[in-house]
């Protein structure tokens, strides 16, 4: 009966060294190609406008009826998020409309808790094949603040005039990609930038805090079906946030609509439409997809014992192929796009409606007991499949490593014999067609009624 505590222990640092390098926080490479398939036929987006809306001109109309709604938010966060961290009640929205645009975008993003430098600009992401109208152009400091566009073309991103015309898809699709630009980053104490002495997140609980989008990933991972052993070993596992954004952007998209903000009520959906297709991406949603407990415990004893190079080489292997489906997924699609191929299986699988009255409209616990177990189901399959599509080099070598600019991994995927080339277009096309069912969701939980939404 002395087995418990140094198993206890073994697996503490198996899931130390596993998830303190956790590298990847992006789940699909540009969710705005994502998106547009999945609402342009929805009656509450097709063929509408809204007119573009500064977040500084919506705080101003909304400054006396946001602290109730943001209020509630958080007490509704807090009974039912587990493992929350609560907003320190200093940050809650208090300031004046009149007060100036800074003042209100400082207030208003301390009191939702995401990076306070994040521009929140006015603009809209183009096709692949489409650059922004002339004169448009967006430099990427204007966007983010990464370092660089690591999942998008910036000859796409055109800037928008407040009250221009915007089309519906258009808002949502690229509003979807934003908090991929840095929404998240930066929110621990232990991140050196300034809001995470603020925020009281704690330290980051997984996710490698140095590296410049990092430390985004508790906020965009749910392991919420991992085994028990597990959780009992590494509690911090849990410490994950894609439910608080998800439910927060949602209440914040319905009472803009509600207050006639047609343009926010849309972007702020794109914002909860980011999490939920997170929660399609197996390696989102499972810590080590292809690694059993057993395996990582030994790996671990190995590690103790002085022989690195097993847990190093499961390290790189899962990050290779984390970033081998992101980098087959974005390069397919934006070939398809670009080619006008919109029946290729990753699109058509977006549009397909043919699951959506199994989740009609996005709930409180839809994320963790339907999207993410729906992606664990699959994770060991898809992990399979991609040693068997990509040359090994780039799944399996412990000596390669993969940061997603040095190969077009959709082009090396048709050197595969036909049969696995179909086998793994369709295994993503299944998790995109999760990704446009609940996406749609999301739509259908928050918009108002067609006549209502209509801003032509």
């Amino acid at each position: 009966m002395r087995h418990p505590f140094p198993l206890r222990r073994c697996l503490c640092l198996t899931a130390a060294f596993f998830f303190a390098a956790q590298p990847a926080a992006w789940a699909w490479s540009n969710h705005t190609l994502c998106t547009w398939p999945a609402v342009e036929a929805m009656p509450q987006v097709a063929g509408h406008s809204v007119p573009a809306e500064t977040l500084a001109g919506f705080l101003a109309k909304e400054a006396a009826a946001l602290p109730k709604v943001l209020e509630e938010e958080e007490q509704w966060a807090r009974a039912h998020v587990p493992f929350y961290a609560p907003r320190p009640d200093g940050l809650a929205f208090n300031v004046p409309g009149d007060a100036d645009a800074a003042a209100l975008k400082l207030a208003f993003v301390h009191a939702i808790r995401v990076n306070e430098d994040v521009p929140i600009a006015l603009y809209r992401q183009r096709p692949p094949g489409t650059d922004a109208a002339t004169g448009r152009g967006m430099d990427w400091p204007a966007l983010s603040i990464l370092k660089n566009p690591e999942d998008v073309d910036l000859k796409q991103m055109e800037r928008l005039e407040e009250g221009e015309a915007v089309p519906v898809a258009d808002v949502v699709a690229t509003a979807s990609n934003e908090p991929d630009f840095g929404l998240d980053i930066g929110l621990f104490q232990d991140n050196g930038q300034k809001q995470g002495a603020l925020y009281s997140f704690g330290t980051q609980p997984f996710g490698n805090p140095l590296l410049d989008y990092g430390s985004q990933a508790p906020f965009h991972m749910g392991f919420y079906h991992e085994s028990g052993i597990l959780y009992k070993a590494a509690p911090y596992l849990q410490k994950t946030y894609p439910e608080a954004r998800v439910h927060l952007y949602m209440t914040l998209s319905r009472f803009a609509f509600a207050q006639g903000h047609p343009y926010w009520g849309w972007r702020f959906a794109g914002w909860a439409i980011h999490y939920v297709q997170d929660m399609a991406q197996p390696y989102h949603a499972r810590v080590l997809p292809g690694v059993g407990v057993p395996s990582m415990l030994w790996t671990s004893v190995l590690d103790m014992a002085g022989i690195h190079g097993p847990k190093l080489a499961a390290l790189n292997r899962v990050t290779n192929r984390h970033t081998s489906l992101e980098n087959y997924q974005k390069n397919r699609m934006t070939v398809a796009y670009v080619r006008g191929e919109m029946g290729d299986p990753l699109l058509a699988a977006l549009r397909d409606t043919g699951g959506d009255a199994t989740v009609q409209r996005l709930q409180p616990d839809t994320l963790r007991e339907v999207s993410s177990a729906q992606s664990v189901a699959v994770a060991d399959a898809l992990d399979a499949q991609l040693e068997r599509s990509f040359p090994a080099r780039y799944v399996s070598d412990a000596a390669t490593n993969l940061d997603g600019k040095d190969a077009d991994l959709y082009a090396l995927s048709r050197q595969a014999p036909a049969a696995e080339q179909a086998k793994l277009a369709d295994l993503v096309a299944d998790r995109m067609r999760q990704a446009g069912r609940d996406t749609r969701a999301v739509i259908r939980a928050v918009a108002p009624d067609e006549s209502a939404a209509a801003q032509r």
